[in-house]
């Protein structure tokens, strides 16, 4: 079973088991748990955990770190995840970091910039040797290799795409790795084959919003304009493409279009 044991992330964070349970009991965290009950923490679950234990050792205590990171957790839309966001300790109290400003964690102003580029340097040899133990392994289903990718991105990123391409091979309607795999080929250049993966995410799950966003970006990237426009219109609820479908209509000089879609951006991100 892929994750990582409560004795692992204690010595990785130099942080007490006893504190790690309470926090995976609190429902801050949704650890998996192996056929013994013992808990399986995500590379995800780190990332929350070792803000925790920064919280801890600039004095928030227990109490207010779990109710805390509870209030910020309910905060996050749902796509999102508690550990994209860059939270610290400031005199007993937590808040959010954002530039040079920080804000109190209850104001309900949130920045998505987590860095975890430190611990993931860490992580990558657990990370690597989950993924030896993966290969050897027939019991892993396709989410079980998917999420071994999602980990490797984060740690040991030249390791992904091979977890996505096994989890594809067990199941080719997974739109998720179709969606992760090809935003790697679009990032290393290969932009037929992402388009191919995204394309195929979006027959699996037409309402697919990363698959049609990444779509979109990735056809301005071919200089597709007219294709990256009806990529983007794929994802009415995502406010970045409606910022996008403004800038794209602004430049073919359809003026009312752009301005139709920034209001739409602007209701998003500012509902009233």
């Amino acid at each position: 079973m892929k994750g990582y044991s409560t004795n692992n992330v204690a010595e990785l964070l130099g942080i007490n088991s006893e504190i790690i349970r309470e926090i995976a009991r609190s429902g801050v965290l949704d650890p998996e748990r192996t056929g013994g009950n013992h808990y399986r923490f995500s590379f995800q679950d780190i990332v929350i955990l070792r803000t925790a234990k920064e919280l801890l050792d600039a004095g928030v205590r227990k109490a207010r770190l779990n109710k805390s990171l509870l209030e910020l957790k309910q905060r996050l839309p749902a796509e999102r995840s508690l550990s994209s966001m860059r939270i610290a300790g400031d005199g007993g109290a937590v808040v959010i970091c954002q530039d040079e400003q920080m804000y109190n964690a209850e104001s309900g102003q949130i920045h998505f910039n987590f860095a975890i580029a430190e611990l993931a340097g860490t992580l990558a040899p657990l990370a690597k040797k989950a993924a030896e133990q993966a290969e050897s392994s027939d019991h892993l289903t396709s989410d079980d290799w998917f999420d071994l990718g999602v980990d490797l991105e984060a740690v040991s990123p030249e390791d992904a795409p091979a977890a996505y391409l096994r989890a594809l091979e067990l199941d080719p309607t997974h739109s998720d790795a179709h969606v992760n795999i090809g935003r790697l080929m679009q990032e290393s250049g290969e932009y037929e084959r992402a388009e191919a993966h995204y394309y195929q995410a979006l027959d699996v799950e037409p309402d697919n919003v990363l698959a049609a966003f990444n779509l979109g970006t990735l056809l301005e990237d071919m200089g597709r304009i007219d294709d990256a426009i009806s990529a983007y219109k794929q994802a009415p609820a995502f406010a970045d493409a409606h910022y996008n479908l403004s800038r794209l209509y602004e430049l073919v000089g359809e003026h009312s279009e752009a301005l139709k879609h920034l209001k739409t951006y602007r209701n998003l991100i500012s509902p009233s």
